[in-house]
């Protein structure tokens, strides 16, 4: 095969041709990934399988050849076998790796399948095969991979999400990451299927990128799928765009490549096939979105965090190597701008007040609470005597404190909140001075102003006037400005730091 043009001397312009040229597979590529897939279903269902009892259900294509991603330069098929014996989950792989040690034996000597690569066992996936195929000594070798999956899906319509109950046997067999997620294939293709042709175009470049510029020089590192990758560039557009089936391909790079240079933030997922109707559901998807970030959960196997323990400082340093390329700069020499992408969901949150109407406002889940309270719509709503309060039937309920985010509280996705009359009472603060091991208790007025607890604190410590201040979670309490300790959000219990 000719040499590839050089990704990072291309203008950014000329993306498009770029992908045309550099990356579209060719009627002879398809042709012999095509072959490949067949001769690998003729293998199982007519040869391996004939003596088997137990035996596979069905044969499904995945990977890029599934959903329409290949590139020229890379043919490759994955083969997901379904094993009609395996109606459950089980975290017993026996059966699973004798099906597999099975196959790894007959393939070498089964007649029709010419120029087969030495089969190997990767340790990376899960119940798994690898090998190359050639048909002939010009052609260029086809990547196999075969999997084994359950048949769990069994008939259920491919678009449709399964009955929650799948996903709660998923949760509660507690399998290793991914383990089960062959079994999806049928919805992992719907989900990228019928994404439109651009899009499919950024991926294929998006891919190129990770295969020539972070793979190739970092070949040992173990670096995140690129399967999470392809689910980020999906993610930009679907965020960036609004699901435009048109945008300008350098746009889209950049917006990738910035959302892969400052990875550490990203918390995303998609609901679309497990419901978090179901408690079991709901509560799970929570611990994962709670993990160490990035976190990308699979859309389809909630299960799977396909980032998660991996390299992604180096694919940092080589997005931020790619933004100053000329493929990230337009014809003046400026640099393209990104869409505009929050590393995570925006929910919509309902703030629900008695006797008067709803408002709906969206809100980062991991912004502070304090700066949703100063939205344009809220912040005429609160005085100092109200709190927002969240209740979640047959879970939990908890006044929302301001220096806290919905994600400290476990909410990641549409919630109502209930803004509430905060009753006068005493409450018990705790303070600490400079120099001292313990704190000192002090009773106040939750609707008091803050100089009336600075002017106690002088008078108990004999400290001269104005000159200390009041700190409550690294904030500086405001003295003179009339402001009470529920301005603040400040309970019972609290611990202020005099500084």
């Amino acid at each position: 095969m000719e040499p590839l043009g050089n990704l990072f001397e291309t203008p950014a312009e000329r993306l498009d041709a770029f992908i045309a040229h550099e990356l579209l597979p060719t009627k002879e590529t398809k042709r012999e990934v095509h072959d490949a897939f067949q001769m690998i279903q003729r293998f199982l269902h007519g040869w391996c399988f004939k003596e088997q009892q137990a035996g596979m259900w069905k044969v499904m294509k995945a990977g890029s050849v599934m959903n329409g991603t290949m590139l020229k330069y890379k043919g490759e098929v994955h083969v997901v076998v379904f094993l009609d014996c395996c109606y459950k989950y089980s975290t017993d792989a026996s059966y699973h790796h004798d099906m597999l040690m099975s196959m790894k034996e007959k393939l070498p000597h089964w007649k029709n399948l010419a120029n087969i690569s030495e089969i190997c066992v990767n340790p990376e996936v899960p119940s798994s095969l690898f090998f190359t195929v050639q048909f002939t000594t010009t052609s260029e070798p086809i990547d196999v991979v075969i999997l084994t999956a359950h048949n769990i899906l069994k008939s259920s319509p491919p678009t449709c999400p399964p009955p929650p109950e799948t996903y709660v046997d998923l949760i509660e067999a507690g399998g290793l990451p991914g383990q089960f997620s062959p079994s999806f294939v049928q919805l992992q293709k719907s989900f990228i299927r019928s994404l439109p042709t651009k899009l499919k175009s950024l991926l294929r470049l998006v891919k190129h990128w990770y295969l020539q510029h972070l793979k190739f020089s970092c070949p040992k590192a173990s670096l995140p799928p690129i399967y999470a990758l392809e689910l980020l560039t999906i993610y930009a557009w679907e965020t960036g765009t609004h699901k435009a089936k048109k945008f300008k391909m350098s746009k889209g790079f950049v917006s990738v490549m910035m959302l892969l240079r400052d990875n550490k933030d990203i918390c995303i997922y998609w609901p679309e096939y497990y419901s978090l109707h179901n408690q079991v559901i709901r509560d799970f998807v929570k611990q994962q979105l709670e993990r160490k970030r990035p976190v990308i959960l699979d859309p389809v196997d909630p299960t799977h965090n396909v980032g998660e323990g991996k390299r992604w400082d180096l694919v940092t340093q080589r997005a931020a190597q790619c933004l100053k390329s000329i493929c990230c700069f337009d014809k003046r020499n400026k640099a393209i701008p990104a869409w505009n992408i929050k590393r995570v969901r925006s929910i919509q949150v309902t703030v629900k007040r008695q006797k008067e109407k709803d408002l709906t406002i969206w809100v980062d889940p991991f912004d502070p609470i304090q700066q949703m309270k100063k939205h344009p719509n809220l912040t005429l709503l609160f005085s100092h005597q109200q709190y927002l309060f969240c209740w979640e039937p047959g879970s939990w309920q908890n006044s929302l404190r301001c220096h806290c985010s919905l994600a400290d509280y476990g909410i990641f996705w549409d919630v109502s909140i209930y803004l509430v009359e905060r009753l006068a009472s005493k409450i018990q603060l705790w303070v600490k001075l400079p120099g001292s091991k313990s704190p000192d208790e002090y009773f106040i007025g939750s609707n008091d102003l803050i100089e009336e607890l600075m002017y106690l604190i002088e008078e108990r410590q004999g400290l001269p006037p104005g000159q200390h201040i009041l700190m409550f979670h690294g904030q500086h309490l405001q003295m003179g400005a009339g402001l009470p300790f529920s301005y603040y959000d400040i309970q019972d219990g609290d611990v202020l730091v005099l500084s």
